[in-house]
């Protein structure tokens, strides 16, 4: 089978999409039936060093890669669409199937929460998709609702295959990471870390309105770090974050440093208000940290009892919550003791293999 696979964000420095891209395609290369396929990489600009690319794309020297989008001679079996993006042709030939990953509905369920620019740029990658009849990977049964709700997909051409922790983030001994993050952020208090891109999405000014109500006696034991970068219409809650002398913005962080801030939490806190999936939880669960995240949306799907569950949208529920994980120390172990058996119920090896079914499926479909 030869498909073809947009990597056109899986390049560093990678966003959400381009690591969910890697991933994806690391499994697959290192599948057992990965030798029964030929893959075409697309997506990469004109200017772009092809050997370079291989090089940051852990390719051997081999691997097919193209500047720019899929010529009519490329006779593909199937092509699959990443990044919100369906090329013009979406493939070499006009009878390709496509398959569509979907990573959230939240410009369209929460529309006030994204640029006009991100929201047209989806929904035009959406709708081309469906125009194509195309195949949606729904990353969440959230995710599959939306796309039925929202855009009355028929639920048969959609497909749910959950992604997982990225391969890079690795458990660390408590006192080590305890001790890296004194060495590394000279913070040596146990901390509530949260981390997400800096947008109204992810529900940041709540949390800070709920952890600034706490005794300040819990918040001088719990510096909060927020971990994160870009993001939009969050001037206000940057002016916040520097009003508390207990919060540290961090920035964004890489692999190595997300390992330290994850398993030195002593609460990991995500109250976002609309996820597809979720993957900082996943990855603090899969570090031991003690989760606490949003009843809402994908979140209670993707944590299941592993973590404590509160509504994103109640201040005073996230400052209860913040409270009896910082001040319960059973409640606490028991969370991470769940945390890492949660995380491993998701894993790319899984991801990849039902992804190789999918190109079987949807090319034998295209056939008869």
């Amino acid at each position: 089978m030869r498909i073809g696979l947009d990597v056109s964000k899986a390049r560093t420095p990678r966003d959400g999409i381009g690591r969910f891209t890697q991933e994806l395609l690391q499994a697959m290369l290192t599948s057992e039936s990965e030798h029964q396929h030929t893959f075409d990489l697309y997506g990469l600009a004109a200017e772009d060093d092809l050997d370079q690319a291989r090089e940051d794309l852990g390719l051997s020297p081999e691997a097919r890669l193209h500047r720019g989008w899929p010529a009519p001679d490329h006779a593909l079996d199937v092509f699959h669409a990443t990044t919100w993006t369906v090329p013009p042709s979406a493939s070499g030939r006009a009878t390709t199937p496509l398959l569509f990953t979907c990573y959230d509905l939240t410009f369209l369920s929460h529309p006030e929460h994204h640029t006009l620019n991100n929201k047209i740029h989806c929904l035009t990658g959406l709708l081309r998709a469906n125009l194509r009849d195309a195949n949606f990977v729904a990353i969440s049964q959230s995710t599959s609702d939306a796309l039925q709700h929202h855009l009355g997909i028929a639920p048969e051409r959609i497909h749910l295959i959950y992604p997982a922790a990225s391969s890079a983030i690795t458990p660390l001994l408590r006192d080590e990471a305890k001790h890296r993050l004194r060495e590394r952020f000279g913070i040596a208090d146990p901390p509530i870390v949260t981390v997400g891109t800096l947008e109204p999405r992810k529900n940041l000014p709540r949390l800070l309105d709920a952890y600034g109500g706490l005794e300040a006696s819990l918040r001088m034991a719990h510096p909060l770090l927020v971990v994160g970068g870009g993001g939009w219409k969050n001037s206000a809650m940057l002016e916040r974050c520097r009003e508390l002398a207990t919060v540290h913005l961090l920035g964004q962080l890489d692999d190595e440093d997300l390992n330290v801030l994850y398993s030195a939490a002593e609460v990991f806190a995500y109250p976002s208000l609309a996820e597809g999936f979720g993957l900082p939880v996943v990855e603090a669960m899969h570090c031991g940290a003690p989760v606490l995240t949003s009843n809402i949306s994908s979140l209670p799907e993707i944590a299941g009892n592993a973590a404590l569950l509160v509504d994103p949208t109640d201040t005073l529920a996230l400052r209860q919550g913040l409270r009896e994980l910082l001040e319960n120390d059973d409640r606490r172990q028991h969370l991470r003791d769940l945390g890492p058996e949660r995380a491993a119920t998701f894993s790319w090896a899984a991801t990849a293999r039902q992804t190789l079914d999918l190109y079987r499926h949807v090319t034998a479909e295209g056939a008869s």
